[in-house]
Formats: structure tokens, sequence, C-alpha cells
């Protein structure tokens, strides 16, 4: 943008034009600290890589720096922080300058003036303007605030950095200053825990969680992170966007509430995020003020985009914000920058490779209470269905067309949206309009886990009387409202709507929609163990399909016909079913049942004794699902190839087995992942056999090895298979520790509680987590805190290790 650059007026306090405020009122008590070397009052969390880089860029050969962001990312805090870390390199020191308070860009001149006034007072000769005051000194300008009266900042700076060599300026402001030179330091809000699989002390250094935890202690000290916790803490942390000043505001609220309840009344809205304190600007008291703060320096165009946005959930494309704003693509585009620029946006790169942005949770909200007091509010969410639709409508044509991976990403991108969007169309009572919705979905969500979401969307729409079941729409959804609730093992209600389906594709003549729902039965009767009908339904099924020439869909049917045959016994009938389903699966690039229909040839060669065969193509199957992350078909991957390494029937491979068991029940847990019943009847029965071959604390040793570690270290097969010395259920009987009479040396030097000392000594004599919650008469979920407690304080790794440590304490006694 090209401003008109006025260099008059560069004036001293005092001049015509240096404004009319004294000086001690531009300083403020605030950058006095700054000035005088005052530390501010508490540890700076999370920011020794953004401290350490600034501090090289402005000691470096950059004249202006200009740190960016949106309000309550700590924007003057990492500024104090570098002043105080490079004042001592510039011979005439470091000098900040509070600019939030001036309205006019005539006050800034005087404002820097003021701030600089120590330095001009060492001369011998008093300046008569600011050119003359700086152009032979060496000293670092900090200006905090700048973006309400940025132009003119830009003004100043322009004169005064073509003239001052020496002068290095320091900015900090929600937008760029747009002038020749500037560097851009972005100041981002502070990571946020991405899993809670991890230990306690790797999430507690997570920056977002360890400010929390520092300024809760602040006003609760006896506040402490715990397994209890840690989820509502880290929730509370995502929705306040890891920025500082909400964390900090949320975190003084363990005055009031407990974390479960300050996260309730956090996702009531933001209004909870307040603290008043007489050292501290309005603007940061509230999280309101500070994102009014910058909302109030909008135009009036941007602040209409800006509330329109908050329609979005989970963000949102250029292409979007033309159909839902209805803006020209320039206009738009010119728009969007705007708020990039002034830190109401952020961007991100999407699954499809294009820009993408969204807002923060805290802006969003603070958005959508402005939008719901406009008169298009209605007009708005209208646009904003219709174009969720039509995106949901373009993503099933991916799907038709075999671009699976591209119907998951956009889909993925756009969740969140289809979410509000259905609420909306409910709200309004256009039940078909949402029917639509909700079936367009549902593959999706079977995909991704999300079956009880997607399930609850298609029942609440069908119980709606104004849905017609009889057309083609009806019929789908029932079909789909089936498929997700067998996965989700609700086979009566399946079983209903999946008959009510195939009679209404039927009645209209959908001989696929028929098929389909014909398949969905099949797989119903053999999971309740009626193999006959399984089979029968089935091969009606496969019949259509070919008659339509379906070759995938057939080969889906094959598969189904093949874990038919599996249940009988019938290897070679598996065999012939693979055979014919693989290659068609394979030329539809549809991967992910091609690995599934692999792990069954794999798990078939087993079953023929053929075991290097069968662990090969597992082993092969569960890399390339791992791989790919497509946690659909991971866990199954991960089972069959445990289920081969079991038959080794060696303690190492045992171990391995249960290991890849666990982490497939981790991420089933996680994602709510569809699982075969056959499968799961497999995997039940080896586990049994399992922990009676490697007793039971190696056995849950494996098991939390499996939850923890990485999935690619899971499946190296030289990770952990190398047999280590355990505290087995045969020491266990050989050695008992008397719990009764354990001496006191045993613990000394730990800081162990006396329940927790209960919990090693039980621990140590090989029980369980359920079995010491039971002797302790506990919840089991307390007794499994007490052990991972109890491993923290001693350092140990693992329950093994622990009950290694205090069994040669008590022989050694």
């Amino acid at each position: 943008m090209a401003r008109q650059r006025d260099t008059a007026g560069l004036g001293l306090p005092g001049d015509p034009q240096a404004g009319g405020r004294g000086s001690s009122e531009r300083i403020g008590p605030a950058a006095a600290a700054w000035a005088a070397g005052v530390h501010p009052p508490n540890q700076m969390v999370g920011r020794d890589d953004e401290r350490a880089a600034l501090r090289q860029i402005v000691q470096g050969a950059a004249q202006l720096v200009t740190l960016t962001g949106p309000g309550g990312t700590g924007k003057t805090r990492l500024a104090q922080a570098v002043v105080g870390d490079v004042r001592a390199g510039f011979r005439d020191g470091a000098w900040p300058v509070e600019l939030a308070s001036l309205s006019e860009p005539s006050q800034i001149t005087g404002a820097v003036a003021a701030a600089c006034r120590a330095v001009f007072a060492s001369s011998s000769q008093h300046p008569d303007n600011l050119h003359d005051g700086l152009r032979d000194r060496e000293l670092l300008l900090v200006l905090d605030n700048c973006e309400q009266v940025a132009d003119g900042v830009a003004d100043l700076l322009t004169s005064l950095l073509s003239h001052c060599r020496g002068l290095r300026v320091l900015t900090t402001s929600r937008q760029p200053l747009q002038i020749y030179g500037e560097r851009l330091y972005p100041v981002r809000p502070l990571p946020l825990v991405h899993s809670l699989r991890v230990p306690l002390a790797e999430i507690a250094a997570v920056p977002s969680i360890a400010l929390f935890v520092q300024r809760a202690r602040a006003v609760a000290p006896d506040f402490a992170l715990t397994d209890d916790n840690v989820g509502d803490v880290a929730e509370i942390c995502r929705l306040v966007d890891g920025l500082p000043l909400a964390i900090e505001l949320a975190a003084t609220k363990l005055r009031l509430f407990g974390p479960p309840a300050l996260l309730a009344r956090l996702r009531d809205g933001i209004d909870i995020l307040r603290l008043e304190l007489t050292d501290v600007p309005r603007r940061q008291q509230t999280m309101r003020a500070a994102i009014l703060w910058g909302y109030q320096l909008l135009t009036k165009e941007e602040r209409d985009l800006l509330i329109r946005l908050g329609v979005f959930a989970g963000g949102f494309n250029a292409a979007a914000v033309v159909a839902v704003v209805q803006l020209t693509q320039p206009r738009g585009d010119e728009l969007l920058e705007a708020l990039l620029d002034k830190g109401m946006l952020t961007s991100s790169v999407g699954a499809d490779g294009e820009p993408r942005f969204d807002q923060l949770h805290t802006t969003r909200a603070f958005c959508v209470e402005r939008l719901r007091s406009t008169d298009d509010e209605q007009e708005v969410r209208d646009r904003h269905a219709e174009y969720v639709l039509r995106l949901v409508a373009e993503a099933e044509q991916d799907l038709r067309g075999g671009r699976r991976a591209a119907h998951v990403r956009r889909l993925t991108s756009d969740q969140a949206n289809a979410r509000v969007a259905y609420q909306h169309l409910r709200a309004r009572g256009d039940a078909d309009a949402a029917l639509a919705l909700a079936t367009g979905m549902w593959r999706f969500m079977f995909s991704q886990g999300h079956l009880c979401e997607g399930l609850q969307m298609l029942e609440e729409t069908l119980a709606d009387g104004s849905v017609r079941t009889d057309s083609k729409l009806g019929a789908e959804a029932l079909h789909a409202a089936g498929m997700l609730a067998m996965a989700v093992g609700k086979y009566a209600s399946a079983e209903g709507y999946q008959r009510r389906a195939v009679a209404a594709f039927h009645d209209l003549g959908e001989a696929v929609g028929e098929a389909a729902a014909l398949n969905c039965l099949g797989n119903l009767a053999r999971v309740r163990g009626d193999l006959p009908a399984a089979r029968r339904l089935c091969e009606q099924s496969l019949a259509i399909w070919r008659a339509v020439e379906a070759p995938r869909a057939a080969a889906l049917v094959l598969i189904d016909l093949a874990t038919i045959s599996m249940r009988r016994g019938d290897v070679s009938a598996v065999d012939e079913a693979i055979s014919f389903a693989l290659p068609l699966l394979e030329d539809d690039g549809d991967d992910w049942n091609a690995r599934s229909a692999r792990a069954l040839a794999g798990l078939m060669a087993f079953r023929r004794g053929d075991q290097q065969k069968a662990e090969q193509i597992c082993r092969t199957v569960a890399s390339e699902a791992v791989e790919t992350d497509t946690h659909q078909g991971t866990p199954f991957a991960l089972e069959a190839l445990a289920l081969v390494l079991a038959g080794r029937r060696r303690p190492p491979t045992d171990q391995a087995a249960v290991r890849l068991i666990a982490a497939a029940g981790s991420i089933r847990a996680e994602t709510h992942s569809y699982a075969c019943a056959e499968i799961l009847t497999y995997v039940d029965r080896a586990l049994q056999h399992l922990r009676q071959r490697l007793g039971t604390v190696a056995f849950d040793n494996a098991c939390i090895a499996g939850k923890t570690l990485p999935l690619p270290t899971l499946l190296d097969e030289d990770a952990g298979l190398v047999e280590q010395p355990a505290w087995t259920e045969a020491a266990a009987r050989t050695e008992r520790i008397d719990s009764d009479r354990t001496p006191a040396d045993v613990f000394q030097g730990t800081s162990l509680t006396a329940r927790e000392r209960e919990v090693v000594v039980l621990v140590a004599n090989g029980l369980t987590n359920r079995q010491i919650a039971n002797r302790l008469n506990i919840a089991e979920w307390t007794a499994t805190n007490h052990v991972r407690h109890v491993m923290r304080k001693l350092g140990m790794p693992s329950r093994v290790h622990v009950a290694q440590w205090v069994t040669q304490r008590y022989l050694a006694q």
C-alpha cells in the first residue's frame, strides 16, 4: 500500500508537532520498568527457541524487526525478554515506547522522544529533532502495540532508518508496517498436546500445559497435573487456542472451579476469561477486550466479513468465502489478505495443497455472538448449508469414481462444517436436506470411525415424520443407518433398517441398493452365527453385482464369503475367494480392502502351516497400513501379524504379539473404527494363551508397551524381541514378598507414600491393576494411577523394572 511519507515535524517534547501529552504519560510505568532493566514478575514459558532466534535477528543486519500475531500471543512479553537479552550489546541502550494509548499519528514522535530523553540528556548539545538526536546513536528502539497508529509509525521509521544507520528497531504489532526492509517474525500460540498416549511428564512439558500449571499454582498452590485432570487441562488449552493471555486468564479461575467445571464453562463462551488487575491494561484483562481491540482496528467491510466467517467451523478456503459471503473472488482475496495481515485469521496448507483459512476458537466465539445480532444471519447460514451439501455431493462422486483418498481428504477438511450445517438444517426444519447430508456423510463417518455420530444423525432424521423412506434417498438412508448400527453392535436395529432398505430398493427397481442391503444382511447373519443364511444372502448380493457388472462390489462380497468359509474351516474356499477378489480390488485402486484381503490370505497361509509365508505377507501388510496411516485398516493388519507371531510360541514373539494386539486395541479405542467380530474372537482366544505363557507381569508390561510405543518401533523385527530378564510368575511363586514384613529400609530414599508402597509390593508379587484394586478396595483406575505415579517417582520405565527393583532390595534385607 502506497503512503504519503511526511518526514516533517520530527520534533522533541515541547515542539509544536510533538503531541499534547507529557513524557511520563507516553512512556508509562511498564515501559519505564523495561528501560530500567526490571524483569517481568513471571518466568516466560515455552519461548526459548523464539527468544534465541530473535536475539540473533535483532543483533544481526536487519534494522527493523516486527513481531506480528493475534492479540494474546505474548508479543510484548517476548519483546521484553529479548530486550533484556540484548540491551548490553547496544552502546546507548534499549528504549521501549508504549503506543497503545495513542490515537493520532502526530503523537508518535513525542512519545519516542520522551522515551529517549535520557539518551539525549547525555549529549553536550541538546538535539533539535529526532534525526539529530539518533543520527550517531547505537541503540535499540522498541515500539510496542503499533497497530492502531501503524501508518504513522511507518512514516516515522521510514525517515529515521534512512538517516540513522546505528539505529535498530523492534516493534510489536498485529499487522505488518509494510515498509521496505521490514523483517516479520510471526509470534504463534503455544504448542498444544497432540496425544494423551504419552507419559504425564512429557505432557507437562508441553508449553501450553506448563504455562497453565504455572499460573494455576499462583492462585491455587496445591494444584497439580495428574492423570485424572490432564485431559481436561489439555482441552482447556485447546479451546483457548494456546494463547498465553487466554491460558493465564483461564488458570486464574481455578480459585473457583476444578478443571472439569472450568472446561464446561469455557465451552459456553469466552466471558469467563477475565481478571481485573491494576497493573494490566484493560485490553488484556479479558479475552473479549483483547479481541475487540483488534476488531475495532478493522474497516467496516473487514468487520462484516469477519463476523460472517464465524459461520464456518474448522476452516474454509477462498471458494467457500465467495459462495457463502457472496463476494467477488478478487475482492474476497483482498479482504482475506487484510484479515490475515491484521491477525484475525490464520492460514495453513489444506489436504489438497491449497491455502485454507481459519479463526482461532476465541475469535470465532466472538464472531458467532456478533453474527446472531445481524439481520442476515439466517441467510448466511442457509448459504453455508447449501455450500456444504454441494461439497458432500461432490465428495460422493469422488467415491463412486474410485477416488477414496480424495473423498476422505475433501470431507476431513470440512467435517466440522458438515456438523454445523446439519444442525442448522435440523433447526430450520428441513428434514430432507438434513437426511441428504447425513446420508452423504455415512461412508466417511464409517471409514474414519465416527460411527455413533453418523448413526445418531441418521436415526434422529429418519425419526422425523416428514421424511419419506419409500424414496431413493430414504432407502439409501435406511441402508446407511443399518451399516452403522451393525458396526456399533446394534444388530437388531441394523437388521430392521436393512430389511426396510431391501424392500424399498426392490420396489424402486434399484438393484444396486438392493444388493448392498442384502450383503449387509448376510454379514449380520454371519456375526450372529447363522452361516447358511449368511452364505445365501451374500450369494444373492453377489449375483446382482455380477449382473450389473460392478466388479469392485462383487470383490467385496467375495471377501465376505471368504470370511464365512473361514468360520467353517474351509481354507480352500477362502483361498479361492481371495484369488478372485484381490486382483479386482487392486485394479480398482482400493488399497485398504486389498490389504485386508492380503492379510486374510496371510492368516490362511498360517492355517496351512506355512509360517514363513504367513509372517512375510502379514508384516508387509502391517507396514503398509502404518506407513499410510489408514487407521480403519491398521488394527486388523496388526492383529493378523500378531496372530501369526503368536504361532511361534516363543517368549520374544509372544511379547511382540501382545504389543501389536494392544496397539490395535488402542487405535480402535481412539478412532472407534469397525472391528470384524470373527477376528476379535481369534484375538481374544490368542490373548488368553499369551497371558498363560508369559505370566501376568510380562503380559501387562507388553500391553503397556503396545499402547505407548510408536507403531514403526513395534513393527521392527529386532525391537524388543530379545527376551529380557523379568519378574515372571514362576519367580514370583518362588520368592513372594511378604507385604506385612517388608522392612522399611526397602523404601529408604524414596518419596513413596504409604499407599504407593503397598502398590509396589503388590506389583512385585505379580498382581494386575484389577487385582491390586480388589486387594486394596479401590477403583481399578485409581490403582492404575498409583502404578503410574510409582513408576514416575522411581524413574522406572515399566512394571517389570519396579518389580525387579523392590525384589532386589527385599532380598538384600
